[in-house]
């Protein structure tokens, strides 16, 4: 299994995780790292763009390290 793998961010939850989809549909939130900075604000920034989160699996339970903008291709 890979040590990180990206996610396209669909929202975040009340409680801060991420809410991300994956490449076969499943739905479900991530935490976000301590020292990662992400609200609300951070999904509209750039509404033509993808939000994709970078997920490290090796700890449990998973956790968001960093999010990047992506144009759709």
């Amino acid at each position: 299994m890979a040590n990180e793998i990206k996610q396209l961010v669909i929202g975040i939850s009340r409680e801060g995780e991420i809410i991300v989809k994956s490449n076969r549909g499943r739905i479900y939130p991530v935490k976000v790292s301590p020292d990662l900075s992400f609200s609300c604000e951070d999904l509209f920034r750039h509404t033509d763009m993808e939000l994709y989160a970078t997920i490290n699996t090796e700890v449990q339970p998973w956790e968001c390290v960093s999010i990047e903008y992506v144009e759709p291709e």
